[in-house]
């Protein structure tokens, strides 16, 4: 009687801590996965390798400490990345001036795709810095707190 009840204690105590974890702790990967999957873009995302994310945002040496950015594999401005860094003012200086490149190439190129540049969602929490452009925007924006809480 008294294994099943401690059986029984050490289940629901192992359940218990499953569902306290945050994305607190969490790598950029998983938390980069979760928003791609979250906002059912799998189909159309690829994940790039660092030394792409560097020419992208030309991050200087040092400045992240974790980093998965996926990019749209068709010519849609879909971006979503997460970095992690200690300093988060130097990723969103470097964040909004891509953006800013961004806006440009997609008036040139693919006009249509500017309204969703102008409007993404950029949201920092501690370390984390998530950039999100879809053409789901509140469900981009619902999905991007629920990753950082």
């Amino acid at each position: 009687m008294l294994k099943k009840f401690v059986s029984s204690l050490l289940c629901v105590l192992m359940l218990v801590g499953c569902g306290a974890s945050t994305s607190e702790g969490q790598s950029a990967a998983a938390q980069a996965e979760t928003i791609v999957s979250e906002l059912n873009l799998s189909d159309k995302m690829d994940k790039v390798e660092d030394r792409i994310i560097k020419g992208l945002f030309f991050f200087e040496e040092g400045t992240l400490k974790d980093s998965a950015v996926y990019v749209a594999n068709d010519k849609s401005a879909d971006i979503v990345a997460v970095f992690k860094s200690d300093d988060t003012a130097a990723v969103m200086d470097r964040v909004n001036s891509y953006l800013a490149t961004s806006k440009e190439q997609m008036q040139n190129y693919y006009p249509d795709e500017v309204f969703k540049v102008d409007n993404a969602i950029v949201q920092e929490s501690g370390d984390t810095v998530i950039l999100i452009v879809s053409n789901d925007i509140e469900n981009a924006r619902k999905t991007a707190e629920s990753v950082l809480k």
